[in-house]
């Protein structure tokens, strides 16, 4: 395994190391959402008061107040990583989307290389996939100014942005009235779209599928169950990111909002996110990735939190494929014991009702980050023997 890069004080977003054949940029979109409206928010510069509301939506008590509309246009950024040689899988184009308080360098493994680092393999001459990884709006380089966390920042709009960058991608640019650089910074198009999530990515890959069944050809859904286990994610130790880590998340920039939210503690994060039991070969994660993890943590807004309450509704519509990949340790997507977790990721199946084909890959021992745990190696195999055989 590579060494991990040297972690300076971190003020910023790190870039670790990457492939050559990696490259960021932007993609410009337009798009319009209709969001929650609270009938009671909370003052965005009152901590306790923000955590109330995203405890009042863990439980399911938040009081709307009609909806309202979003609309603009906005700049997503992302990393694009291609294969060295042509493929059978050169026009299938993974699109990786994070979890809650995580952005696209997730999918980097953080600079500790194979098994982690899912760019990597993705793009490896075995596999031959083009990669986009993808930060949402408000999170990683993304710029938060100008935008609400809470009456902008939803999960609605989060999927039609989705959708129109992937209508851009699929699209054929017209020559004579514009260049596909221009508009399309991949420089080329894809007709097939896997989408992969982890967390929060994979139920945004739900919601796309739900709403625009015809725009991805399978879907990759890790760290996901339809029955979320609220009383664990509440547990965890919450609290607003600037407050945290105010290096990162400097309060000029944010507006002095609060209504960033993330893990305050190394240890909470830990426990929700990864596997705390031990065997005869110690840990079933690297904790010193996983302090890594903690010290580049990132935000998930209260506008998400409080429009996921549709939670675990399916894709009645989508026919294309789709694998559920969740750890039998994951307490945030499964209640324990082990045997349920698995029981009820083949239910969730049923929120598929027309998917032409259904798996679960449920790796023993392995918490909520499967990605970056040890098993993490046979979630890459797994995961790519589907999407080969399937896409």
């Amino acid at each position: 395994m590579d060494s991990p890069p040297h972690l300076h004080k971190p003020n910023k977003w790190p870039q670790f190391r990457r492939s050559p054949l990696c490259a960021s940029l932007s993609f410009t979109l337009t798009a319009t959402a209709s969001h929650i409206s609270l009938a009671s928010p909370p003052d965005p510069s009152n901590e306790t008061e923000i955590l109330d509301t995203i405890n009042q939506s863990w439980d399911g008590t938040v009081v709307a107040n009609g909806n309202h509309t979003v609309n603009g246009t906005f700049t997503l950024k992302a990393i694009y990583c291609r294969p060295s040689h042509r493929s059978k899988n050169e026009d299938v184009l993974q699109i990786l989307l994070h979890g809650a308080t995580y952005n696209k360098t997730m999918w980097s493994g953080y600079g500790f290389g194979y098994p982690y680092d899912w760019q990597s393999y993705a793009t490896s001459p075995s596999q031959g996939y083009h990669t986009l990884a993808l930060d949402r709006l408000s999170h990683g380089e993304n710029d938060p100014r100008g935008l609400d966390p809470l009456n902008d920042v939803q999960m609605p709009l989060q999927t039609e942005l989705l959708h129109q960058l992937i209508s851009v991608i699929k699209t054929q640019p017209n020559t004579k009235t514009t260049t596909s650089p221009r508009t399309n910074p991949l420089g080329r198009t894809f007709s097939k779209i896997a989408l992969v999530g982890h967390s929060l990515g994979s139920y945004l890959s739900v919601a796309l599928a739900r709403s625009y069944p015809l725009d991805a050809s399978a879907l990759v859904l890790t760290g996901y169950s339809s029955h979320q286990n609220t009383l664990h994610v509440r547990s965890a130790p919450w609290a607003s990111a600037p407050s945290v880590f105010p290096d990162r998340f400097p309060s000029g920039k944010y507006l002095h909002n609060l209504e960033y939210l993330t893990i305050a503690t190394l240890e909470g994060r830990e426990k929700g996110f990864y596997d705390n039991a031990t065997d005869a070969a110690g840990r079933s994660y690297d904790p010193e990735l996983a302090r890594t993890d903690y010290e580049y943590s990132d935000a998930v807004t209260l506008g998400e939190v409080v429009s996921l309450g549709d939670w675990g509704v399916g894709a009645e519509e989508f026919e294309g494929p789709v694998l559920v990949a969740t750890g039998q340790r994951d307490f945030v997507m499964c209640n324990p014991p082990e045997e349920e977790c698995v029981k009820s990721l083949w239910e969730t199946g049923n929120t598929f009702p027309r998917a032409r084909r259904y798996e679960v890959w449920s790796p023993r021992m392995t918490g909520h980050d499967l990605t970056l745990s040890y098993s993490a190696g046979e979630t890459l195999e797994r995961v790519h023997e589907f999407l080969g055989r399937e896409v």
